[in-house]
């Protein structure tokens, strides 16, 4: 692949970075390439038919709003199935649908040393680099909790990266999200294939899995994963959990398992300090091969401190901005481009039905009418959920909001989206996406 080609393809990645979470980035694009690209096209190589329908299903619209504006013109998009190569037959990352597909490579970006440590992940880090050095003796289970962009996947990665490059240690490691373990052991109940799927989880020497928050409610995934816990740990074998709060904190998850996620240590993430922040964007500049001023980056730095990935976007836009206006980067055209953290409108019912209708390529009139096509009903259906959960609104409130309906309606609604997000992992992705995006953009009351 040519330079420009990757250049072009690091640029349209980290536009994605910006707008969509880390675990459904990790997903759906962690192993895609531009392969080719002409006047009216480009055409993005992408593992297996799963991700392909994924990417078509969820991510067109955002794909060709990002490449229209870095390219400056509207672009087809072509997405095409790599063919299979060979890869390390014991490293087996994300598990897909079916057996027959290609793994996922470990982003090789995510290593120890491409980790800034400061005194808010300096447990973390420690314990990390113990596991990866000797899994199954040093802490087991390892339990790393955070909030939203402070690291937790990459320290996931790091471990796995380390024990793959390092012959000395056990080789069969898998690194996924419980996401991914809850789709696959639903795929496998509905295609009998549940004793390979036991099989290849319980044969494993390192299981490393991300947001085990998402199992909140699943009683099914969660008497798997437990099994498949004590299959591992009687065997000495390494497990490392991350989620977004401690174990004590999670509800809807059986004792029993919290119990076994506090066996091993637990150790958290927070924001990071000014001292720290500045570290970060200078490794991030310098990964890309930039030259960025201290001003700029002490502004940025002072600017953002929520965590990493807000950092590397606010990096990203910046350097974004420079480029396509052909100006030097300075801190007074800085200054216009990056408001302050925190200076966020309140959320509002309408906010929300605009942040649903981007996420599906609709209106928010469609949201709000009475047009009874499956997409639309699902959308509104989604749109009421979140404005439930994420607001004060009653439902007679809400009735109104959505276009003067019955409030039965809008209850029935409700209640359809929280039965479905039991036994839908790709639905409960979308929302929390949707969620995760309002959250950085609106304060709450809540």
């Amino acid at each position: 692949m040519a330079d420009n080609h990757l250049s072009l393809w690091a640029t349209i990645q980290s536009a994605l970075r910006e707008e969509i979470s880390l675990t459904s980035y990790e997903t759906w694009f962690a192993n895609t390439n531009l392969s080719s690209i002409n006047d009216s096209a480009l055409t993005i190589t992408v593992p297996n038919t799963f991700t392909k329908d994924g990417l078509e299903k969820r991510y067109r619209p955002l794909l060709e709003q990002t490449v229209a504006s870095i390219c400056g013109r509207p672009m087809t998009i072509n997405f095409t199935i790599k063919e299979t190569a060979s890869v390390e037959p014991t490293l087996i990352v994300g598990p897909e649908i079916t057996s027959r597909e290609e793994p996922l490579p470990l982003n090789p970006n995510y290593t120890f040393a491409h980790f800034v440590r400061g005194s808010n992940n300096h447990l973390a880090y420690a314990s990390s680099i113990a596991v990866a050095e000797a899994p199954g003796k040093a802490y087991n289970p390892l339990f790393i909790y955070g909030s939203v962009g402070l690291g937790k996947t990459h320290l996931l990665q790091a471990i796995g990266n380390h024990i793959s490059a390092n012959k000395t240690l056990p080789r069969n490691v898998m690194y996924t999200t419980s996401e991914r373990f809850s789709i696959e052991m639903i795929s496998s109940i509905r295609n009998n294939t549940t004793a390979a799927f036991r099989a290849k989880f319980r044969k494993l020497d390192i299981l490393l899995i991300d947001d085990i928050q998402f199992l909140e409610g699943k009683e099914g995934t969660q008497e798997e994963l437990f099994h498949t816990f004590n299959e591992l740990y009687g065997q000495e074998k390494q497990i490392v959990f991350s989620s977004d709060r401690s174990p004590e904190k999670l509800s809807g998850l059986q004792d029993r398992l919290v119990s076994r996620f506090r066996w091993g240590l637990v150790a958290d993430i927070q924001a990071p300090v000014l001292e720290t922040r500045i570290a970060i964007l200078r490794e991030k500049a310098q990964l890309r091969g930039i030259e960025v001023d201290d001003s700029i980056i002490k502004l940025i730095a002072s600017r953002i401190s929520s965590n990493v990935r807000a950092l590397e976007g606010a990096l990203i836009k910046a350097i974004a901005y420079s480029e396509l206006q052909g100006t030097h980067l300075s801190v007074s055209n800085l200054e216009k481009i990056l408001p302050e953290e925190g200076k966020r409108p309140p959320l509002t019912v309408e906010a929300i039905k605009e942040e649903v209708a981007t996420q599906y390529n609709l209106k928010r009139r469609d949201l709000e009418g009475s047009s009874r096509k499956k997409e639309l009903v699902q959308a509104r259906q989604i749109a009421i959920y979140i404005a439930r959960e994420m607001t004060e609104s009653s439902f007679p409130s809400l009735a109104k909001s959505f276009g003067n309906r019955d409030h039965s309606t809008i209850m029935h609604s409700y209640i359809k989206i929280k039965s479905l997000l039991e036994d839908t992992p790709l639905l409960y992705s979308e929302i929390k996406e949707i969620q995760e995006n309002i959250l950085s953009k609106y304060t709450t009351r809540r």
